[in-house]
């Protein structure tokens, strides 16, 4: 089996008013991998046209198994390509990737990370509706979220979370996880600041604090873990794997959160969980939405550290299947994803586990 093809483009599937409303675009990205033998690999991430050149440079004309290979001349920068091609071999051998790659599970938790429309930092949004959008989830099944920590003063974050815990109950009952997102919530805490707030949101059982800090900052992030109780987490934004290295040998994090699409694929992110597993630090990826968890899934089935999966972003009041039900019309399913409990059944389909209608592909297809 050789590679004929790699294309990255964008298919416009129509949406509800409802999820219109509530911020759900049409557009799809698709990046596909074709080959000689007639099986297609799809990941539903765009390829930048740079990298598009660059890994078709490496796979065109090349056996689809050589992954290794690949990713050691270059293709780390098109990590969209990098799984399909394990959307390919999945199907080749008829198997999940989860399969191939040393599953140790079949399901797994979930976390809703909640972004409401309206300024970054959620101010005009108000605590109680916060609050109230969180037990609705919770009503639905679902036991854990993450909110943004972006607020002034930074205090007010607490109060948030103060009163949803009033609503929704304690961290047995429903978790709650904060992102600071490092530079993006457009301020940086100082370690003063960050300790302040770690301490307060201990206090309410928050179950991690994310990127409280610059992203890349290494020594502030270990002096901040060994001082609080909290968890700390991050490393969402960094590529390859010499940084995660970096804060495995400092102490800087308690759980890393690679992002496959910034740190070069699903085989990379493996390697980050088995770095991870040698420091005794868990490896929970950062989250996506819509098809593109399809591969976040395989992934995640395959790290043993890995305990919750991240549904990001999800638009509140929007239950995560009415905001990708407009998906399906690109799919042969039902349903995108079986979720039972606030749990994802991890696909059993081969590939990335979606049945994939290459007709529709071709009929929503706008560039």
């Amino acid at each position: 089996m050789i590679v004929t093809g790699i294309e990255s483009f964008v298919c416009r599937v129509p949406v509800s008013d409802k999820a219109a409303a509530h911020g759900v675009y049409p557009n799809i990205h698709v990046t596909r991998v074709t080959t000689d033998a007639g099986i297609n690999g799809y990941e539903f991430v765009p390829t930048r046209p740079w990298a598009l050149e660059k890994a078709r440079k490496l796979v065109v004309g090349q056996d689809p198994h050589e992954v290794e290979r690949f990713i050691q001349q270059g293709l780390l920068r098109a990590p969209a390509v990098e799984a399909a091609l394990w959307d390919i071999i999945g199907k080749a051998a008829g198997q999940p990737v989860k399969n191939l790659l040393g599953k140790v599970r079949d399901r797994i938790p979930c976390y809703l990370t909640c972004v409401w429309p309206g300024a970054a930092d959620q101010s005009d949004v108000t605590y109680d509706q916060q609050a109230a959008d969180l037990k609705y989830y919770k009503d639905h099944g679902f036991k854990a979220a993450k909110i943004r920590g972006f607020r002034r003063p930074i205090t007010a974050d607490a109060d948030a979370v103060r009163t949803i815990r009033d609503l929704v109950g304690g961290r047995d009952e429903f978790q709650i996880m904060i992102d600071r997102t490092g530079p993006y919530s457009g301020t940086i805490w100082t370690l003063d600041e960050a300790i302040i707030m770690a301490r307060q949101f201990e206090a309410l059982d928050v179950t991690w604090l994310e990127e409280p800090m610059n992203r890349g900052d290494v020594f502030d992030h270990a002096r901040l873990r060994a001082t609080v109780d909290i968890p700390i987490t991050g490393g969402e934004g960094d590529y390859g794997l010499t940084m995660f290295a970096k804060y495995l040998q400092h102490g800087s994090f308690d759980i890393l959160q690679p992002e496959p699409n910034n740190c070069g694929g699903l085989l990379t992110t493996k390697k980050v969980g088995a770095l991870a597993e040698a420091f005794g630090v868990q490896c929970v990826p950062h989250g996506t939405h819509g098809l593109m968890l399809a591969s976040r899934l395989q992934i995640e089935a395959c790290i043993p550290s890995c305990w919750i999966l991240e549904v990001a972003l999800t638009n509140p009041p929007l239950l995560p299947w009415e905001q990708w039900e407009h998906c399906l019309a690109l799919v042969n399913q039902d349903t995108l994803y079986d979720v039972e409990d606030g749990e994802f059944i991890i696909s059993d389909r081969p590939g990335l586990g979606l049945d994939v209608n290459e007709k529709a592909i071709e009929k929503y297809r706008v560039s």
